[in-house]
């Protein structure tokens, strides 16, 4: 068995967290990428290394850039790379190069990616299976033309599809012939962005069927177990919001009937690795039909990993090492797994649904987070001060909730998603919360489409964000004043301060005569001998740490001290430096600190200056480099 010492993510963000931190609880060290536009990304700083990838490349085209994220391995010295979920995850090529360099790809092999990673391929894995598929195409340059005659066959509504990747892109339901060869070339597009290959297919659409998928484990020595499955029935255009773990509405023959279908199609490719094999179950027939198969981690696998208790990444990083499902923890027996409980995770986003989902861009100013039992976060970029980017998915944070029963489960998530205050940018939070308390989704009434056709689901009031928008409008007024009130007469007077009338100008004395007369020695002498106290005057050092702090200007210190020097020159100091009087003189009055010794001195030539003194900074409350 060949150990692993360091990993490194080819990813970002939150799934890019949850390899570290399943890495670093196998006291496994890690390493990062990040492109340009995420260098202030927080993922890059939970790890031990990271490291530019992709210099000079797009946001999305340096974390596809498979010759840079080998070059940083080698450099790095990493012996494995885990590709998380989306960009190469699916890529047969980053595997091969994993393979030719010597690094354990985490994941299945090439030839299993080239099978699974591409749709249409994995269909014929699950027709070789014995298990039943949805009607379905390839679309190529040659039979672009003809490909019309071959969907009447299958019959509209028809999907077009991706044949590499997932998350919803590259995916076009179609209706008619009319608009078929512009949403092939849509759909084209998108995987070709997405996924850097655009090769899609066509496949029967069905409208009432509830997307399910079932979590696989399979090692290198051809042993292959469940986790049973997840509904991931609620969609909008393909892409998941909410997925729930069991799907509650199967009934256990038909549970079994999926999970062994599952496992028939990984075997028939000797699968290892974490993988999902998906379905499609159609409400009205009860019947289910294979999709395609995610060789890799899901975003989706949190809700699984609460409802059986495995650690699917750390799972993923035994099964690297050669280990063998039974022989650890980590990889259990298959009649050691069981279902406990109920779990949901929802999506929360920083996109409007009443804009039709239009992502959102900006500084976070505000974020609380939800918290307590059963609940579990995994975020990345979800924090106040952080900034949310165009360049990628709109992603912030997933929410799973879990509870033994399923009421619970729900009212838990309804609790956690409103504890959550996020300002500064548009977040779904208060769309989720219409959609877990809809009626239909209490009581399982929903499928694939539900999100898209019901429009009751966005009759919602938005937040009205209050609190913040009053912070913002008095901080304007404060700065900029209202116009209701400019120009206004005010009654309030100003006086101008008058120095105290005194005729004491008794006989000066002079401390700083006899200092520079008898030197510091036989001064601080004549100081102890002294039969009565000696007075300081703290005032000129004291109002720079009192309301003053930062309007105790020069100039009044200046037209107060030849009063000083006049008629109280029994006073042994003045004490006028240290502390906060340098900061505050130079950094918030933007006045020269030595000019107003200088000038004190000149005013008050009689009396002793005296300087508060910090031992670590000298002067000041920062430590200046020239201290």
């Amino acid at each position: 068995m060949k150990k692993i010492s360091k990993i490194l993510a080819a990813n970002r963000s939150e799934i890019a967290i949850r390899i570290f931190r399943a890495a670093e609880e196998s006291g496994i060290k890690t390493a990062a990428i990040y492109s340009k536009e995420d260098r202030f990304a927080i993922h890059r700083f939970k790890t031990d290394e990271s490291y530019l990838v992709g210099e000079g490349k797009g946001p999305i085209q340096a974390y596809l850039d498979i010759d840079s994220i080998i070059k940083i391995a080698k450099d790095a010295k990493v012996d494995a790379i885990h590709p998380g979920y989306g960009f190469l995850s699916e890529s047969p090529e980053l595997a091969e190069q994993c393979e030719k360099n010597d690094i354990t790809f985490i994941g299945p092999s090439k030839e299993i990616l080239k099978r699974f990673g591409n749709k249409t391929e994995a269909k014929k894995v699950a027709e070789e299976a014995k298990v039943g598929t949805v009607p379905s195409v390839l679309v190529t340059k040659e039979n672009l033309k003809s490909v019309e005659k071959e969907v009447e066959k299958i019959g509209y509504p028809v999907i077009v599809k991706a044949s590499w990747g997932g998350g919803g892109r590259g995916m076009r339901v179609v209706r008619s012939s009319n608009e078929l060869i512009d949403q092939i070339t849509t759909a084209q597009s998108e995987s070709l962005k997405a996924f850097g290959k655009d090769e899609v297919f066509i496949e029967k659409f069905l409208e009432d069927a509830a997307h399910i998928e079932v979590q696989i484990l399979g090692d290198r020595h051809g042993n292959i177990i469940h986790l049973f499955e997840r509904d991931c029935s609620l969609q909008r255009r393909h892409q998941k919001i909410i997925e729930r773990a069991p799907a509650h509405f199967l009934e256990n023959k038909t549970r079994e009937e999926i999970c062994n279908a599952a496992i028939k199609i990984a075997k028939q490719v000797k699968y290892f690795g974490a993988g999902t094999v998906e379905f499609l179950f159609d409400k009205k027939s009860g019947e289910f039909y294979f999709i395609e198969v995610n060789p890799r981690i899901q975003v989706e696998h949190t809700v699984t990993e609460e409802v059986t208790g495995i650690d699917i990444v750390k799972a993923q990083i035994k099964i690297a090492e050669g280990e063998k499902i039974s022989n650890h923890p980590a990889l259990p027996k298959q009649e050691d797994i069981h279902l406990n409980g109920f779990a949901i995770q929802c999506r929360v986003t920083t996109e409007d649904p009443l804009n039709n989902f239009m992502p959102d861009y900006g500084k976070i100013m505000t974020y609380r987070s939800a918290a307590g039992f059963g609940v579990r976060l995994d975020a990345a970029n979800a924090s106040s001060g952080s900034i949310i980017t165009p360049y990628y998915d709109s992603l912030l944070v997933k929410v799973t909730t879990w509870a033994k029963h399923q009421d619970d489960c729900i009212k838990r998530m309804d609790r956690a998603l409103r504890e959550f205050r996020i300002r500064g940018v548009k977040t779904n939070l208060v769309f989720l919360e219409s959609l877990i308390n809809n009626k239909d989704f209490l009581e399982g009434n929903y499928n694939t489409n539900f999100v898209d056709t019901k429009k009751e689901l966005y009759a919602y009031n938005p937040q009205k964000d209050r609190a913040s928008k009053i912070v913002s409008y008095l901080g304007n007024i404060i700065v900029n004043g209202h116009n209701d009130i400019s120009g206004r007469f005010s009654s309030n007077k100003t006086v101008e301060v008058q120095i105290p009338i005194s005729n004491i100008k008794s006989e000066k004395n002079n401390f700083v005569e006899d200092l520079q007369t008898l030197g510091p020695e036989k001064f601080a002498k004549k100081i102890k001998e002294t039969p009565y106290t000696l007075i300081t005057d703290t005032t000129m050092r004291d109002a720079h740490q009192s309301l003053l702090a930062t309007r105790m200007r020069t100039d009044d210190l200046i037209n107060i001290a030849e009063y000083y020097s006049e008629n109280l020159s029994n006073l042994f100091s003045l004490e006028c430096w240290g502390g906060a009087t340098f900061d505050t003189s130079m950094r918030f009055l933007k006045e020269d600190p030595w000019d107003r010794l200088a000038r004190l001195n000149k005013r008050a030539p009689n009396l002793l200056k005296q300087m508060l003194f910090r031992g670590s900074n000298a002067v000041g409350y920062k430590n200046y480099s020239w201290n």
